[in-house]
């Protein structure tokens, strides 16, 4: 099949170090793997990182400048002239995207529109509907509330409605988590079209290895050392610097304790002021951003694996780095949290804590330092469970089944009120704007 997949996120540069952008590049490769064509179309193309799709850019032209001078004017006795136009682009790029998916597959005609949900963004909608193709929505986070929880929205009204209408037209929505599904099914997605898929891991590329002797010497580690490890974006809601009083309650009784934070992010700079609060500068190694095919290799070099978040109300994520750290056999610590409760069996194939209990934390990272047969053990068993239930190529296979059912219903017969037999359909989505 011929796969269009659109990601309209302004932030999310598909060739780039996010977790969104290692997302999209995952599932692209998947889907690629199964035999499928894919074709990304995107704003942001980023660099750093291999695409094994074919990606088009579709750049977002700025507004005119007199109307973003008129709405930063409109905006600001509200104080939110920027905002308002910010997302006045943002809607302002369906268009851009939908006519330029529209004119790419007149001559690649797609069977199938998969999308990463954003805010605003109502073309893949638009786009299926023209090609006459299902419209397969993926829903990752709940990105109205973050906006307004980060930035706050201008036009919460019609991102309300949007919201609405974008979950509730699709043929199927695809969700992270289990919370990720009750928030699109509490707005508009009709229950039987939302479906569960958890993240999962290129076990290809991650797998148990311990041979990254080379690595621990360049980054100063004795062959005693213990390296506990942590990989992802440096965002406050990880919780980095939790982790990094942890270890400094370990450096009394267990010398050879080591800390290696692969990332970077906004929260760097207070992940390094706790350093130096704790006194752990010189057992910490900050490795900044690393491409994702240099991460198997890191992970190689650790010898416990920590994802530290804090307390999060309606935690939402499937975190990429826990299935990575299980695929290459390490030892996993975190927090008890959402789904990441029910990816890990504690004291099974990972160990489990209170978020945001330090002592806690502090604790279990003691047990794995100690005994390195536990560590072995939990990794081992980890590794199992990944290949056994949290595989990219499982993801590629889902979506294509969806894909196959979506088109079934779409050419089976239909009867003489000219709807398709034996298949009801009650739900009457939200129109939404034709963006021609």
């Amino acid at each position: 099949m011929r796969i269009l997949y659109l990601c309209a996120d302004f932030g999310i540069p598909v060739r780039g170090f996010k977790g969104a952008s290692v997302h999209v590049r995952e599932v692209a490769s998947a889907l690629t793997q199964l035999g499928h064509e894919v074709a990304i179309l995107t704003p942001k193309v980023g660099e750093g990182n291999e695409v094994r799709a074919r990606l088009i850019p579709v750049p977002a032209p700025p507004l005119a400048p007199a109307l973003e001078r008129g709405l930063r004017l409109i905006g600001k006795p509200f104080g939110s002239g920027k905002r308002l136009a910010r997302e006045a682009r943002e809607l302002v790029y369906n268009r851009t995207m939908s006519r330029a998916a529209t004119a790419f597959a007149a001559d690649w005609p797609a069977d199938c529109v998969y999308e990463r949900y954003a805010l605003f963004g109502l073309a893949g909608a638009e786009v299926a509907k023209r090609l006459g193709v299902p419209h397969i929505l993926e829903v990752n986070a709940p990105l109205r509330l973050e906006r307004q929880r980060a930035a706050g929205l201008a036009l919460e009204w019609p991102a309300r409605w949007l919201e609405r209408s974008i979950f509730g037209g699709a043929d199927r929505v695809l969700c992270v988590s289990d919370a990720m599904a009750d928030y699109v099914r509490a707005r508009g997605a009709p229950s039987e079209r939302v479906e569960v898929q958890p993240n999962a891991v290129d076990v290809d590329r991650f797998w148990p290895d311990d041979r990254a002797p080379d690595l621990r010497a360049r980054l100063g580690y004795a062959p005693g050392d213990v390296v506990i490890g942590f990989t992802g974006s440096l965002k406050p809601w990880h919780g980095v610097e939790s982790l990094v009083e942890a270890v400094a309650h370990l450096r009394d009784d267990l010398p050879q304790a080591r800390l290696l934070i692969v990332g970077d992010g906004p929260a760097r700079a207070t992940i390094e002021r706790a350093m130096a609060e704790w006194r752990v500068e010189d057992i910490t190694t900050l490795a900044g951003k690393v491409a994702h095919a240099d991460i198997p290799a890191y992970l190689a070099a650790m010898d416990i694996t920590v994802a530290p978040y804090g307390e999060t109300p309606n935690f939402y994520f499937s975190p990429l780095k826990i299935f990575e750290y299980m695929a290459a056999g390490r030892p996993v610590v975190a927090s008890r949290l959402g789904q990441i409760a029910e990816i890990l069996d504690d004291k099974e194939t990972g160990l489990l804590y209170p978020p945001g209990d330090v002592a806690a934390l502090a604790a279990r990272l003691r047990a794995l330092t100690s005994h390195p047969s536990l560590r072995s053990e939990l990794g081992m068993r980890g590794a199992n469970k990944a290949r056994a239930q949290y595989t990219w190529t499982s993801v590629g296979e889902r979506i294509t089944a969806m894909i196959h059912a979506e088109t079934a219903k779409r050419s089976a017969p239909r009867g003489r009120s000219g709807r398709r037999d034996h298949l009801p359909d009650t739900h009457q989505p939200p129109q939404t704007p034709d963006l021609r």
